[in-house]
């Protein structure tokens, strides 16, 4: 084996050499480096592209064909999500200021079959970077990886969450996902998916912190399911949506997200609008 000569290295680039090694480190170690995008998101309606913002008082719209268990009750899986079946069936969006926001999912059909059901999340200040996808030792219980198997309704850190946002045994951060809110689901219930994860039939409030949200309420029927957050504040949100019965077939179905403004908004507009008009009655009598 041959040696390396070794050549006196100038102080100038002894300096140059650590500060490329730093900044070699910090890139590996950033919460952001090991994400390699394991998602997609969907466009929603309207030509407004898969990364819209939502202001007060406007909605957003997609319609899609959903598969019919790649929520849960799919037997392939254990009955846990499935990511990428359906077409990869992630949305995102941008709210802009605080409001009370809706997220409804039901058939385009209004008569259809089917059991929708729905996850939604906040990665923050900044857009969901898609987690990682083969976590090495997040395997379920059917040796299906991280995210083409997923717990989708437990809070981060759990089983089966990892890829989206830490694993808090080693602390390694995989994706920039802050906090799980809540989920709806019109299917039965599943006992123990494939991370060990229960999957209830109704409405449920995941969210552990009020710091994105004061209140999760909703409800469920016997074709569509909905969430709605009090006060949800201005940051990045994440929906998953799909089908929850595996005896069903594919549909066409509707998302959509739509935001109220919050009460003390509608005071200060209407007490805008009444200051207006004493303006102009004012200006009227002059």
């Amino acid at each position: 084996m041959k040696s390396i000569k070794q050549q006196k290295v100038p102080a100038s680039r002894h300096v140059f050499l650590r500060t490329a090694l730093a900044s070699a480190l910090v890139i590996a170690f950033s919460p952001a480096a090991l994400a390699d995008n394991a998602i997609d998101f969907r466009d929603w309606d309207g030509g407004v592209g898969s990364t819209p913002t939502l202001a007060a008082g406007s909605a957003l719209n997609a319609t899609r064909d959903l598969p019919k268990s790649n929520y849960s009750a799919n037997p392939q899986l254990a009955g846990s999500a499935w990511a990428h079946a359906g077409g990869s069936p992630w949305w995102t969006f941008q709210l802009t200021s605080a409001a009370d926001v809706t997220v409804h999912l039901a058939p385009s059909a209004a008569e259809a079959a089917f059991k929708p059901a729905f996850t939604v999340w906040t990665s923050g200040d900044a857009k969901f970077d898609g987690g990682e996808s083969a976590v090495d030792h997040e395997i379920a219980t059917n040796g299906w990886d991280s995210p083409h198997s997923f717990n989708a309704v437990g809070q981060l850190g759990d089983f089966g969450t990892y890829w989206m946002s830490h694993d808090p045994d080693t602390g390694t951060v995989y994706g920039n996902m802050k906090e799980t809110l809540g989920y709806a689901n019109a299917g039965a219930a599943q006992a123990v998916g494939g991370w060990g994860e229960s999957v209830q039939h109704g409405a449920f409030d995941v969210s552990i912190t009020n710091d994105y949200e004061s209140g999760v309420t909703g409800a469920v029927g016997s074709n569509w399911a909905q969430l709605s957050f009090t006060n949800l504040q201005p940051g990045w949100y994440v929906v998953f949506a799909g089908g929850a019965d595996h005896a069903l077939a594919t549909t066409g179905m509707n998302l959509t997200v739509s935001a109220v403004p919050e009460p003390e908004s509608y005071a200060m507009l209407l007490a805008g609008l009444g200051l207006l008009g004493a303006m102009s009655r004012r200006r009227r009598s002059d």
